[in-house]
């Protein structure tokens, strides 16, 4: 009977170490939520909410149009500036069902998520994490041991289980970003300096999104954009074509100083078609299939240009 007892102590500490990884905010919605329908003055608290900060500290450091506190506080009035708040009167019984599944699957989101990413990490990599649900914003973001869901995104309330996979691709960026800085784009000079950036950007979203994709094709959640290209070959190719057109592109215009023109081209590219995420987690794929989890694993501390060199093995 003592040794039972023992087990289940140890059994709920190892429960509470693990919850103490990753920590759920759902101050944010419940801030806006009682702003809107339920006539209280919150605008001050919700400014200053950590989740709406990490917003707005990510579009200023990340975004070439960021949004401001101002926009925060119009759309506060009901000017949608930045933040769409217009639904959440029609909304509110929509978004309380979401936080009580969200609340209610805590734990499974630990154990069976949240894990995946470590699967892709140098095991010295300790998950310790905040995760704030809000309304508005971003679908998600994630810098800094702090992320941010949008839970009035489409993709979630039409499919819980996404928010639980978009969990897990946003915990992979956190664990990337200790080993390699998320790069400043305001800093770049040359195309050389833009050429470093989408390397990074590709392998780093590339395996974020490889993180779900296994547990995606378990439970048949693959109608996500990213998803579906990458299990259609012919379309999968055309992105990779795309892809290669535009390292060709970088490297023949390597010292030329970058433009507007130039950013807006390459960006526009490998982030709004979604080269970074479809073309990276396709070279993941490729380099966990014909080397191993480890050896992919062994690359997030080196360089995105040996990830890219292993990749070009694995077509030889």
């Amino acid at each position: 009977m003592k040794t039972i007892q023992f087990l289940g102590v140890m059994m709920l500490l190892a429960n509470s170490l693990l919850l103490g990884e990753i920590t759920f905010d759902y101050s944010g919605t419940k801030l806006v939520l009682e702003h809107f329908t339920d006539n209280q003055d919150n605008v001050e608290k919700i400014v200053n909410n950590p989740g709406y900060q990490h917003i707005l500290l990510h579009s200023k450091k990340y975004s070439s149009n960021p949004i401001t506190e101002d926009n925060l506080l119009n759309s506060l009035n009901g000017k949608n500036d930045g933040f769409v708040f217009s639904n959440v009167k029609t909304r509110k019984y929509e978004y309380i069902k979401i936080i009580k599944y969200l609340k209610e699957n805590e734990q499974e989101i630990i154990t069976d998520y949240a894990k995946l990413c470590l699967k892709y990490l140098p095991k010295d990599y300790k998950q310790k994490v905040t995760i704030y649900f809000v309304i508005g914003g971003y679908n998600g973001i994630a810098f800094d041991n702090k992320i941010c869901m949008n839970i009035d995104c489409n993709q979630f309330t039409e499919n819980y289980n996404e928010l639980k996979l978009y969990i897990t691709h946003e915990l992979f960026h956190i664990g990337f970003e200790k080993f390699h800085p998320l790069p400043d784009i305001f800093k770049a000079k040359t195309v050389r300096d833009l050429k470093e950036i989408v390397l990074l950007m590709t392998m780093n979203e590339g395996l974020a999104t490889l993180t779900p994709y296994h547990k995606r094709i378990e439970m048949n959640e693959i109608s996500d954009y990213d998803y579906k290209i990458l299990l259609d070959t012919t379309a999968l190719y055309k992105k990779i074509n795309q892809f290669n057109s535009v390292i060709q592109y970088l490297d023949e215009n390597i010292d030329k100083e970058i433009t507007n023109a130039i950013l807006e081209n390459i960006l526009g590219q490998c982030s709004g078609d979604r080269l970074f995420y479809i073309v990276g987690c396709y070279m993941g794929l490729k380099i966990e299939q014909k080397y191993s989890r480890k050896r992919l694993v062994e690359l997030i501390e080196q360089s995105p240009e040996k990830f890219f060199e292993i990749f070009k093995n694995t077509e030889k």
